[in-house]
């Protein structure tokens, strides 16, 4: 029996990343995302680095590092933090952030990435810092600080919860990531740095 043809809907239906498949790229790659044929393993001239090529159009898999971009948003001295909704690190605590999308500067991705998972218009107020994971050192996260919108922040389906941190309050067992630890350790210390008024 022939199988019905997919319906342009089927295509219209959102899917969640899986971040374990993800993190297989570049080294898994098999096809290039050219022409479809086979990647093999060469040596690229003239630093002689081995690269995915592809057997038929030569296309060269240059992988890069991913961008994320986020921000510590401050409200009276203390930071927001959101409980994630997602994996990995489901129901951790960290900051608003994600990805750079194709296109997009850091700056915009943070403030983008801000609207969408606490629904916050926000105003950049300088770069905290960039950190990197050494257990995933493909990966490089901008940091920067930003003062509240005229929103409050809300919920949403990647941010199980939100809240405001002091210094003092920092649920440190709690954060997502390495970077996060990272980034709020850095505010946390230009606060000690700052006079009182």
């Amino acid at each position: 029996m022939k199988k019905p043809a997919k319906s342009s809907s089927d295509d219209a239906v959102g899917i969640h990343p899986n971040h374990n498949v993800q993190r297989n790229y570049p080294a898994k790659v098999r096809f290039c995302p050219l022409c479809g044929s086979p990647m093999a393993s060469r040596p690229i001239l003239p630093e002689n680095a081995i690269r995915k090529v592809c057997t038929q159009c030569g296309f060269v898999l240059f992988p890069g590092p991913k961008l994320v971009a986020g921000c510590l948003v401050i409200d009276a001295g203390k930071v927001l933090l959101l409980r994630r909704g997602n994996w990995p690190a489901l129901g951790k605590w960290t900051f608003p952030g994600g990805y750079v999308d194709f296109g997009e500067n850091a700056s915009e991705a943070a403030i983008r990435e801000t609207r969408e998972e606490v629904g916050m218009r926000v105003e950049l107020d300088g770069l905290l810092g960039v950190f990197s994971d050494e257990k995933s050192p493909a990966l490089t996260i901008v940091v920067y600080l930003a003062k509240t919108g005229p929103e409050p922040p809300s919920t949403s389906e990647e941010a199980s919860e939100v809240r405001y941190f002091g210094p003092d309050e920092i649920p440190w067992r709690e954060l997502a990531f390495p970077t996060t630890v990272d980034a709020i350790t850095a505010w946390v210390a230009s606060t000690r740095r700052q006079p009182n008024p």
